[in-house]
This record gives C-alpha cells, structure tokens and sequence, in this order.
C-alpha cells in the first residue's frame, strides 16, 4: 500500500504541476486583461492600460511571466489580488468555509438518497418504485442547475415564502446555525439534484449486475431472508462502482458550485470565480484552479485507497 502512495503522490504533484502550466497559459492568453477593468470605461486610456500592464509586469512575454509565477509558487507566494489588494490565497480561503459546507451537505444527501433510492429500485425491478425513481432520476440529471435553482427560489421563496432566496444568513440574527441552515436549504437541493440523480441509476444498475451473480443464488438456495441477502452480499458487492460515482461526484461539487452560488448569491469559490473572471483577477483564478485540481486529484486517491479496502482482489501495489 505504501509504495502504491508514494507513486501516486508523485503523480499528484506532476499532475498539479501541468494544471498549473495550462490554466496559466490559458487564462494570460485569453482577450481582455485587467487594467481596463481597473480603470473604469471613464479613465481608460491605451497609455494607463500600458502603464498599469508594466506595473503587473503583464507586459512581459509569457514564458517569462510562467517562469516568474512557478518560481513565486516554489516559495509559497500564490500572488496578490488585483482588485481586493491582499493575497490571493487570503481571497480564496475567506471563501473556501461556505462553498466547503455547502458541497458537502450536498454530496451527502445526494449519496445516501443516491444510493438509498438506487438500491431500492435495483431491488424491486419492473415494479412501481423502479420507474417511479428512473423517470425521477432522468428528469433530475436533463435538468439545468441554474433553472431548478429559479424554480426553487419561485416556489419556495417567492410563492410560499417559506424559504430564504440568497445570501448565507439574514441580518439579525448573527451566527444562528438555525438561520444558517434556513438559507442552505434551497442551493444544498439544487446542487445535490444531479448527483443524487446519476448516483441512484447507478446504483441501480451495479445492485441489477450483482443480483445475477452466482453467490447471491446461492445465498437465496441456503434460505437466507432477502433482507439479509441485500444488505450481506448484494449492497456490499455494488460499493466500489457506486464509490466510483460517489467519489467523482465529491470531486465535480465545485464545478457544479459556480452555477448553483451565482444563482443563490451564495459567498463561495463559484461565486468568487464568476467576478475574477470578470475582472480578469489573474492571482485569484490561479489560487481557484490549484485548489480545483488539488481536490480532484485527492479524491482520486483516496478513492483508489478504498477500492482496496472494499476489495482486497483490486491490485494498487
């Protein structure tokens, strides 16, 4: 096990190294830059665009300016923003605590309804269930975050005023995790609903696979309850292909977040990547990208991790 870490490790840090490379050569190359944001359409000049390009040191070719920026990553400088005046990882992690709760509480209710409605549907094939959760779970995976995210707010917040629309907390109530959890309703389902979706026909389809094999007939020929054959062979036998979707929807949260905290309002990565985007906040992105590519990579590994922990057959060394 160790050595299969160490490798992968090794692999980790090459393959954060090229995310690096390409999310700087596309972002420095991409139309537009940052002074004519940071002057404003009212003092705009080519002159002060020049000028605010040579202050950043934009104006210099790009293998010098990659050269410059991995030097500054070796020692642990990730730059500074050019709009909030501070460094750019202090930017990112003030917004890394609210889209951290908010994948999370959604990849948990998408795993355990995922995998509890995907189950129960594999379990009782042909029947009521099993098409009333396949139809659910198509419609969930065809339908767009951003309008279930409008639909939402329509329903619940507009219509029944149940719910709060955006933001993480209303004024007035300080740090209430009752007032907390009142705002985390609505985006929490909306960034929940395609994964939960695609989790639940998954699991559906590994529970069908493992109900053919051989020991599960066996199981059935030695009297055991379904109940118990379900949850000793046929839900054990389906874990690593429901990990490996479980495991890939962990890592795709926050890509799925841009969309979902822009709708909301809510105070996260996606939302910050949406306006340093717009501002061209170069040190920003690249802080955003890294984390990115670091959790994806993570994610991976410790998936592979437990692969062999649920099945010793599974050869990682």
């Amino acid at each position: 096990m160790l050595p299969f870490v160490a490798r992968r490790l090794v692999q980790v840090g090459l393959t954060l190294l090229l995310l690096a490379v390409a999310a700087f050569a596309v972002l420095r190359t991409a139309p537009g830059g940052p002074a004519a944001v940071l002057l404003g359409p009212d003092y705009y000049t080519p002159e002060r665009e020049a000028q605010i390009d040579r202050t950043l040191g934009l104006d210099q070719p790009l293998p010098f300016q990659l050269v410059r920026w991995l030097g500054a990553l070796a020692t642990g400088d990730l730059g500074y923003s050019y709009f909030h005046k501070r460094p750019a990882s202090e930017v990112v992690g003030e917004r890394l605590g609210p889209t951290v709760v908010l994948g999370l509480v959604a990849w948990t209710i998408s795993l355990v309804g995922g995998v509890a409605l995907g189950a129960w549907a594999g379990l009782r094939r042909g029947g009521f269930v099993d098409r009333v959760v396949t139809s659910g779970a198509v419609l969930g995976l065809s339908t767009p975050s951003f309008w279930l995210g409008i639909v939402l707010i329509v329903v619940f917040a507009a219509w029944l005023q149940v719910l709060p629309s955006a933001g993480l907390a209303s004024l007035g109530y300080g740090d209430s995790l009752a007032n907390k959890l009142w705002h985390l309703a609505l985006p929490a389902a909306t960034l929940a609903t395609a994964p939960l979706a695609s989790l639940a026909l998954y699991a559906r389809a590994a529970v069908l696979d493992v109900l053919g094999e051989d020991f599960v007939r066996t199981a059935r020929a030695k009297g055991l309850a379904e109940r118990l054959v379900a949850r000793r062979h046929v839900l054990r036998a389906a874990a690593i292909p429901i990990t490996t979707i479980a495991a890939l929807n962990l890592a795709h949260l926050l890509e799925g977040s841009i969309v979902v905290e822009t709708v909301f309002a809510w105070p996260g990565i996606g939302h910050l990547t949406v306006s340093s985007v717009a501002r061209r906040d170069y040190p920003v992105l690249m802080v955003i990208a890294l984390l990115a590519g670091a959790i994806v990579v993570v994610v991976n590994l410790a998936t592979d991790v437990v692969y062999r922990r649920l099945d010793p057959r599974v050869g990682l060394d």
